[in-house]
């Protein structure tokens, strides 16, 4: 990481940073270029904080063929990005208030009822605060689960210095 000023490693600061943002951006691989799709995604860090994404789609589509060819996948997850203006533009130049999560690792296709059911739970319990009690299995079978164990992540933040910055 070129900026280790601004590199987090408190897994409690990362952990919020994936609390608090909604979308991660998956890069998939083809055979020509990257393919980047936004979507929404839960998580959740076993005891050695390991880090596992889930998302979930349609059950079928270019993102899950894709994965189902070559499952090496690349993220970005990213929050509370603001321009940030200089308080003396005669002797600052502006810059970016950001934190973010990114790193790499292996996207398996789910079919598993109840390994679906429990990946539904995690992107419940992150995306609206809580599961959902009782989802009936015709919902949960036609849903399309994709889980990532992540290998490698890093973090870093840029929390703007309120003396020389403008917030807008």
């Amino acid at each position: 990481m070129r900026r280790t000023d601004r590199e987090l490693t408190d897994i409690s600061q990362i952990k919020s940073i994936l609390a608090d943002a909604e979308v991660i951006h998956l890069g998939i691989r083809t055979d020509r270029y990257p393919y980047v799709v936004p979507t929404n995604y839960g998580y959740e860090f076993d005891t050695n904080n390991q880090l596992t994404l889930y998302i979930h789609g349609a059950p079928v589509g270019h993102k899950r063929d894709l994965i189902a060819e070559d499952g090496r996948v690349g993220f970005a997850i990213d929050t509370d990005g603001q321009v940030l203006n200089p308080k003396d533009p005669d002797h600052d130049t502006p810059s970016f208030k950001y934190r973010s999560v990114m790193g790499y690792g292996d996207a398996k296709l789910v079919d598993d009822l109840d390994q679906k059911r429990y990946a539904l739970q995690r992107i419940a319990l992150h995306e609206v605060g809580h599961e959902w009690s009782n989802l009936p299995d015709a919902a949960v079978e036609h849903v399309g689960i994709i889980q990532i164990t992540v290998n490698q992540f890093t973090a870093k933040a840029n929390p703007g210095d309120s003396q020389k910055y403008v917030q807008n």
